[in-house]
């Protein structure tokens, strides 16, 4: 059967397209600090308000927080908040990495600019409010333009990926936010990573790591106890010829697995910079279905987002663009073919260098919006694109019966449940190919609200909660 996203509303009709389903609330972002470097961007609860925060990697320059009021109204943190390094950061990992409830980050950077300093990456522990201080100085040294936090030895505390130029790194977590580097579990292969996705691609429970990089994307499969093998040649077609900068992964065709988006570019000769559909059998073996499925597009991507932007309950593409082409959207039919959809659901083309994409719900209406990092350059002056979702009103749906939704989402180690009233204190989780991974015991909070612990031992994917019969997609970073 097709798993539904679950919107705040339940939806008994296709909204038209001629309704503008995103509005550009950029305004609401500082002037300083939203701008110019950034070139990733995560979100997460940094100082336990219960809304989203940004946090940017930022190039050349030091790293910045934006701290939400809860209405997406964004400010920059005080200096004291983070301390200050003009490093090359790439991207940003987060997580409770020494366990004391608090939300700690790790930053990579592909180059050393700070002279005089050990390492390269930035590891900060977070403390009240949303502060953080220098971690300890164990991180390997590494030009690393990819970062992930994820429990790869299945001991409940986070450990860390680098994507490098050179072998991928793991460093494990001693349980103290401390880390060792272990060179037995995923295989030692040169590339110039620039993306790690760290999910289940085979259905079997385990999360797979899949590298997108410059010189040949890599996919490595789970043994179940956290050892990796190279079977890139066996699932993977069509590989030769890519420079892969972001790697997205969500079901497109509604059979209920997980198929994958690369987003390509051809800054090395002689690369392809069509991006690239691959559609999963079920079982991690992938087919090429890009020039059936995808449109003919030579932009250079970035980023990309594959999320429910028409409100139809299946999974568009929003691509981040350079080079002075607009960000573009692909509507999906349904079963995975898509068409460029830009202006009927972003309202007008954003030309933006938009290097990094994040979706989550920043302004507390339960429904999912959309940051983009714009990097400056000297003929603009943009700030980062920050697009809400337009409110579902009688102009664009036929609105029916509420029912219950699951924030924030991309979701946090607590899951808060809206519109639960005296239902069952159990939430079935479950991947993408329909088994069940954990049931959640839910704590009635008021009449309305409930909530749960997520559980520790699984890894960021795409998940699913159901309760009596009705699902909701969520997603763990």
């Amino acid at each position: 059967m097709i798993r539904s996203i679950t919107l705040p509303l339940f939806l008994l009709a296709v909204i038209p397209l001629s309704a503008q389903f995103y509005l550009n609330a950029s305004d609401q972002l500082p002037d300083n600090g939203a701008k110019e470097q950034s070139m990733d961007i995560r979100a997460a609860d940094l100082d336990n308000d219960g809304d989203l925060d940004v946090v940017l990697a930022n190039e050349g320059q030091p790293n910045t927080i934006l701290f939400n009021d809860g209405t997406g109204n964004f400010t920059l943190a005080a200096d004291s908040v983070l301390p200050a390094r003009n490093q090359d950061s790439e991207d940003v990992a987060i997580a409770d990495f020494n366990g004391d409830g608090w939300l700690d980050l790790v930053f990579c950077s592909e180059d050393d600019v700070v002279l005089g300093e050990q390492n390269v990456h930035e590891y900060y522990i977070g403390s009240e409010a949303g502060t953080f201080s220098a971690g300890p100085d164990n991180l390997v040294d590494s030009e690393a333009n990819a970062v992930l936090a994820a429990d790869v030895n299945s001991d409940g505390w986070p450990d860390l990926i680098f994507g490098n130029d050179g072998p991928t790194i793991l460093l494990l977590n001693d349980q103290t936010g401390s880390f060792t580097q272990d060179e037995e579990r995923i295989p030692s292969i040169n590339r110039t990573t620039q993306d790690l996705l760290y999910v289940d691609l085979t259905g079997d429970g385990h999360a797979d790591l899949f590298e997108g990089n410059e010189n040949g994307n890599r996919f490595y499969i789970n043994d179940g106890n956290g050892f990796f093998t190279d079977e890139t040649s066996d699932r993977l077609p069509g590989m030769i010829g890519l420079e892969t900068r972001k790697v997205v992964a969500g079901d497109v065709d509604g059979d209920n697995d997980l198929d994958l988006l690369l987003c390509n570019v051809a800054f090395l000769p002689g690369r392809n910079p069509q991006n690239r559909l691959y559609l999963n059998d079920g079982t991690g073996s992938f087919t090429d279905a890009t020039s059936t499925q995808l449109p003919t597009d030579i932009d250079l991507t970035l980023d990309a987002l594959l999320m429910d932007l028409d409100a139809d309950d299946d999974l568009d593409i929003l691509i981040a663009n350079i080079a002075g082409v607009p960000q573009k959207v692909y509507r999906n039919d349904g079963i995975g073919n898509f068409s460029i959809t830009t202006n009927e659901i972003l309202g007008e083309n954003y030309i933006r260098e938009g290097l990094g994409l994040f979706a989550a719900d920043f302004n507390g209406d339960e429904l999912t919006d959309i940051y983009l990092c714009d990097r400056k350059i000297p003929t603009t002056n943009h700030k980062d694109l920050l697009l809400l979702r337009a409110p579902i009103t009688s102009t664009n749906a036929l609105v029916a019966e509420k029912t219950w939704s699951v924030y924030p989402n991309p979701i946090q180690d607590t899951l808060y449940f809206r519109g639960l009233d005296n239902v069952s204190p159990l939430a079935q989780l479950s991947n993408a190919a329909g088994q069940t991974l954990a049931t959640l015991t839910l704590t009635q909070q008021t009449a309305n609200t409930a909530s749960a612990k997520w559980p520790s031992h699984l890894p960021a994917g795409t998940y699913f909660l159901s309760i009596e019969g009705q699902s909701v997609q969520v997603i763990k970073q």
